[in-house]
């Protein structure tokens, strides 16, 4: 299997809450989104998605629980958000939580650093298994 980076960087969006880090990754063809996100409380998330979630840009919708998102071009005359389906999607829960990895707001570099490390073995157990 074969993997490279879109972005030589990180993508941070740590102005707003909650703050957002995203990488890009192509492998045998298929893009990947590495996600972190931190709100208001510790600790870093990290999720991947299937799917380039940087060239379709938001405001999103996100509901974590379930996985659905969408993009945010509207409100309707209820007030409820008209939401264009996005064409990327979460394939992975919280893996920081699942492997017990802890990093608070301000540890944001070793989350990446990490993410990248997790992602690489999610890969290749994920891709490699028939």
């Amino acid at each position: 299997m074969e993997c490279a980076w879109i972005d030589e960087e990180w993508i941070e969006d740590l102005i707003w809450c909650p703050s957002q880090c995203y990488r890009r990754i192509r492998c045998d063809g298929k893009i990947y989104t590495l996600y972190l996100r931190w709100r208001w409380e510790d600790p870093w998330e990290f999720r991947i998605a299937e799917g380039d979630m940087v060239s379709q840009r938001g405001p999103y919708i996100i509901d974590l629980r379930t996985g659905k998102a969408g993009r945010l071009i509207g409100i309707d005359k209820e007030g409820k958000p008209i939401l264009e389906e996005i064409k990327w999607e979460f394939i992975t829960d919280d893996l920081f939580s699942k492997y017990s990895y802890y990093f608070r707001d301000l540890e944001y570099k070793e989350a990446e650093k990490q993410a990248e490390q997790l992602f690489l073995r999610w890969v290749k157990q994920e891709l490699s298994d028939p």
